[in-house]
């Protein structure tokens, strides 16, 4: 557990829960135009800028107690989405370790939304 009350886990480990479980909710809060862009983002994940989470969690609320995976474009943006969910009452929230960029480096696929 970090100090801002989320776990942090590898891609590898992040890949394991999307694919064991159905309960698994992913945000992407990099901007709308990268998570349509060409690097596309992981299948499954909700589009929730960082910029605009804020506005967005009264639609997030539903995922309150599933399990949240959240990653941004590196560490750093992910990190603070984790921060912010916590504070706002999210109760499982995992930050993907390297955030998009490490999950690509580590040979995992991501989609695209043409």
């Amino acid at each position: 557990m970090t100090p801002g009350g989320y776990a942090e886990v590898s891609p590898q480990i992040a890949n394991e829960m999307i694919l064991d479980s159905r309960q698994v909710v992913i945000l992407d809060v990099r901007s709308a135009e990268q998570y349509r862009g060409p690097e596309g983002h992981i299948g499954g994940a909700l589009s929730a800028p960082f910029e605009t989470i804020e506005r967005q969690l009264p639609e997030l609320l539903p995922y309150q107690n599933q399990t949240v995976l959240v990653y941004g474009d590196g560490d750093a943006d992910g990190a603070l989405a984790a921060k912010l969910l916590i504070i706002a009452g999210f109760r499982n929230v995992v930050h993907v370790s390297g955030g998009l960029r490490g999950w690509i480096e580590h040979g995992y696929r991501t989609v695209n939304v043409q």
